[in-house]
C-alpha cells in the first residue's frame, strides 16, 4: 500500500528538528524531505554541513524566497522551532503547502497548534509532543551529540483528524521515528508541561545538568516541587495529571545522558532567547487564576531572568 504521505519538510533546524530530520533524511531522501530555511541559512547550512554523532549528513533544503524549491509541495511540515519563531515560520511553510498538508507542532507548551489552526484553518493540525531525547547541538560548531533520541507523542483531538493521524503513523512506521500514538494528547500534553516546568527550568535556573538534577537531592527536590506546583495547577484547569505520572517522569530523567542538559539552559548558554512564557509564564497567570500558591515556580522564573538579563 502506497504511503499517504510522500514529502516531509521541518521548519527548525535545531535539535529537536535535527534529531528526527536524520531518519526522514535517511528514509526518504533529499527527494522527499527537507528543511525549510531563509536564504541566509540555507546559504550557511550548505557551506558548513552539520554532524551528528561526528557523522556529516549533507541534508535539502528548501528557501521560500526561490521559485525552483516552490515546487516542492510537502504533505506533512513538523514545525520544529521555538515558539518566538513560530509566526515566521508560518509565514515561510506557506509556497510548500497544498490543499491536504497536515501540520504537526514539536513546540514546547499548549499554545502552538491554535496558533497554527487559526493560521491555516482549511489544514488538519495533529497535536504531538517531543520527548525524552537528550540531543545536545552546537550551533556555533554545527555539531550535535545524543544517545537518546526520544520519540514524538501525537494524536487527533477530533474525529475530523484521525484520519491524518493514521497516516502520520504510517509514515513514522516507514521512517523508524520512535513514536506513541496518543489517545488522550491533551492529557499527555499536559503531563509533558509539568514534567518542562520541572527540568527544563531548574536546569536553566541553576545551570546544571540531567545528572545533576537526578542524583543530586537539593535539585531534586526543587525539580519535583515545581512539578508538583504545575500538577497543581494543570488538575485545577481540569487535566487530571497523578502522582504516578509525576513519579514516572522522575525516574525516567535517570536514563538521560547524565552530561546533557535541555534545550532552556542550552539556550541561555548560547545567549538565545528562552521559552520563558511557555512555562512559569503559563503556569503562573493559571496559578492565580485558580488561587494556587506557586513559590517555586515564582523563584525559578526569577533566576533564569536574573541570567537572561546578565546575557544582554
Amino acid at each position: 500500500m502506497e504511503r499517504a504521505i510522500q514529502n516531509v519538510c521541518i521548519c527548525g533546524r535545531g535539535a529537536v528538528g535535527l534529531t528526527f530530520g536524520e531518519l526522514f533524511h535517511q528514509y526518504l531522501g533529499a527527494d522527499h524531505f527537507a528543511f525549510i530555511v531563509d536564504e541566509k541559512r540555507k546559504d550557511r547550512y550548505q557551506n558548513e554541513v552539520v554532524k551528528i554523532n561526528e557523522q556529516p549528513i549533507e541534508f535539502h533544503y528548501l528557501c521560500p524566497e526561490s521559485k525552483e524549491d516552490q515546487k516542492f509541495k510537502a504533505d506533512l511540515v513538523i514545525f520544529a522551532c521555538k515558539s518566538y519563531s513560530l509566526d515566521q515560520a508560518m509565514q515561510q511553510v506557506k509556497p510548500f503547502l497544498h490543499d491536504h498538508t497536515i501540520l504537526m507542532s514539536a513546540i514546547n507548551g499548549m499554545a502552538s497548534e491554535d496558533r497554527l489552526e487559526k493560521q491555516f484553518p482549511s489544514l488538519r493540525v495533529i497535536h504531538t509532543i517531543a520527548q525524552n531525547m537528550d540531543t545536545r547541538y552546537n550551533p556555533t560548531k554545527q555539531q550535535v551529540q545524543l544517545t537518546t533520541r526520544g520519540e514524538l507523542v501525537f494524536g487527533a483531538v477530533d474525529q475530523q483528524r484521525e484520519s491524518a493521524a493514521n497516516d502520520v503513523e504510517q509514515l513514522f512506521d516507514y521512517c523508524h521515528i520512535p513514536y506513541k500514538h496518543s489517545q488522550q494528547i491533551l492529557r499527555d500534553q499536559a503531563n509533558k508541561l509539568m514534567f518542562n516546568c520541572g527540568i527544563n527550568q531548574v536546569c536553566a535556573a541553576y545551570q546544571i545538568t540531567y545528572g545533576i538534577v537526578a542524583q543530586d537531592p537539593k535539585y531534586n527536590q526543587i525539580f519535583r516541587g515545581a512539578m508538583e506546583e504545575a500538577r497543581t495547577v494543570l488538575n485545577q484547569k481540569g487535566y487530571g495529571i497523578t502522582e504516578e505520572m509525576l513519579n514516572a517522569w522522575a525516574d525516567r530523567l535517570a536514563t538521560f545522558d547524565p552530561d546533557s542538559m535541555p534545550s532552556m539552559a542550552q539556550d541561555l548558554q548560547f545567549c538565545r532567547p528562552v521559552e520563558l512564557d511557555l512555562f512559569a509564564g503559563t503556569i503562573i497567570p493559571w496559578a492565580k487564576q485558580c488561587g494556587v500558591h506557586v513559590p517555586i515556580m515564582e523563584d525559578l522564573k526569577d533566576k533564569i531572568e536574573v541570567h537572561l538579563q546578565s546575557t544582554n
